[in-house]
């Protein structure tokens, strides 16, 4: 069964609205990326860790083709852009950083897609 874009975009944008007004310019930078963050998740190239931070799978690691230097840059700055935002929200909602990333994983997993990986707080990796 296809899950709709929509419904994979929703806890992103959730995440952004709320974001929106505390910087502009980050929330369009994390909705400009999602379309590739999506279709590296989709590929197996990537997953979501338990610290709410993208992770390269250890397979795609070590190369240096173009395809994965690229995804190495994407991988870093949508985790720039999500530290930066946990950093907001920690400091708005009067909670830990860590926190904020903790429950920003846990609902990413919660709302993943079928074939998606998802990283432990362990480093095993395990496919949804």
């Amino acid at each position: 069964m296809k899950i709709p874009i929509l419904f994979l975009l929703v806890p992103f944008l959730t995440v952004l609205v709320q974001f929106s007004h505390a910087d502009a310019d980050l929330g369009k930078r994390m909705k400009a990326r999602l379309p590739d963050v999506l279709i590296a998740k989709d590929g197996g190239r990537v997953g979501e860790g338990s610290d709410g931070l993208l992770h390269m799978r250890d397979d795609n690691a070590s190369r240096d083709d173009n395809a994965t230097v690229n995804l190495r840059k994407l991988v870093a700055s949508e985790n720039k852009d999500r530290k930066s935002l946990f950093a907001v929200l920690a400091k708005k909602n009067k909670a830990s950083a860590s926190k904020v990333a903790e429950s920003f994983a846990k609902g990413l997993y919660a709302r993943g897609k079928k074939g998606h990986w998802f990283k432990s707080s362990k480093g095993t990796w395990k496919k949804k």
